[in-house]
């Protein structure tokens, strides 16, 4: 009796599957399938998991010690496969149709460029064929913009997201700016730049959460730097994702966190991006920006920078060009301002304190 041959795989088989390899969690896979298709269980992610390892042939998912699950070297393998399938089936879908309307997704913080992207698509009659939406806090997280965000791009709800490059295949990521790490320090600070062990050692700081891609770079320089850090509760002042709100209680504090009775003065980390409104002389800078200045934190031979992209289907690459160089405009015009996106250029001379007592 010659064996039975298994299923052939769908493209909502390889759809389950990536769900489960990003989510980790059935529970998660199957919200995140009901949101594309509608009616999916935990049960119906399962079987569809089944069916693929049954096609392959062996295991591609464990379970962890967290009660997670992870991708074993032949869910690895697979995952990639999958991803092409369903980038496949996407471009066919996007072949068939252009939306009259295109829909294009970032976070508040780059409002300050895309307004001036629309003033010149509206110049160009252009303007009323884009519309804005800001993504909710819960997708501003690193490991979730390449969650909901990117499959809404995939599945052509977005048709344009402005973020991190996107290395998916289907999709193609242009490179907008780099915005770098600064700090908000007060104006008798010396120095032109604050040093990565400076702030570890002497600063109490209002930091992003650790979801937040800025965060994961500022702590992964620390680790990578080799940065002694005996306590670092006593380094963060507060976490959260409202600048405004860190600015307000910086400019209005007078009050100094002390530890070991040693004083820490505090400051704002956050990318230059971020920063850029709430910099003297700029829409949000307020009548105390004077007070304060932005300085660059230095970590040596580790970059503190952030590349921010805006990424499209390649099947809307050619119609989207349009918006897209508006876009990189908009960055130019900024870059020309008194205050730069990415971070004011500084002198080659200015001195780098490499160690303070």
């Amino acid at each position: 009796m010659s064996k039975q041959r298994p299923k052939p795989l769908d493209e909502w088989d390889f759809r389950a599957f990536i769900a489960l390899a990003e989510e980790r969690s059935y529970e998660d896979a199957a919200r995140r399938m009901a949101d594309l298709h509608g009616g999916y269980s935990r049960q119906s992610v399962q079987h569809r998991i089944s069916k693929v390892e049954s096609y392959v042939g062996e295991p591609l998912v464990r379970r962890n010690v967290d009660r997670r699950y992870l991708l074993t070297p032949a869910g690895e393998r697979v995952l990639q496969i999958a991803r092409q399938v369903v980038a496949l089936h996407e471009r066919i879908g996007a072949a068939a149709a252009e939306p009259t309307v295109w829909t294009l997704a970032c976070g508040p913080h780059h409002t300050q460029f895309i307004a001036l992207a629309e003033q010149q698509l509206r110049a160009a009659e252009e303007s009323d064929k884009i519309r804005v939406e800001y993504l909710s806090q819960h997708n501003r997280a690193e490991h979730q913009f390449f969650g909901d965000p990117v499959d809404r791009l995939l599945r052509n709800e977005f048709h344009l997201i402005i973020g991190p490059p996107v290395r998916r295949p289907g999709l193609r990521s242009t490179l907008l700016y780099e915005a770098r790490l600064e700090a908000m320090i007060d104006r008798d600070y010396p120095y032109d730049r604050l040093p990565l062990a400076d702030l570890v050692r002497d600063y109490a700081a209002f930091l992003q959460p650790r979801d937040v891609r800025a965060r994961r770079v500022l702590e992964d320089a620390i680790t990578a730097a080799g940065i002694p850090d005996p306590d670092p509760a006593a380094r963060v002042a507060m976490e959260t994702y409202e600048t405004a709100t860190s600015v307000i209680r910086l400019r209005s504090e007078r009050h100094r966190h002390r530890q070991g009775g040693r004083e820490r003065a505090r400051v704002l980390v956050v990318p230059s991006d971020v920063a850029l409104p709430y910099k003297e002389g700029m829409v949000f800078g307020g009548g105390d920006a004077d007070r304060f200045r932005w300085v660059p934190i230095d970590a040596g031979t580790v970059p503190l920078r952030l590349e921010t992209c805006v990424t499209v289907r390649d099947a809307h690459q050619a119609a989207l060009r349009p918006v897209i160089e508006a876009l990189r405009a908009g960055v130019r015009a900024l870059e020309r301002g008194a205050h730069r996106i990415s971070g004011a250029r500084l002198p080659s001379a200015t001195p780098i304190p490499t160690q303070r007592t």
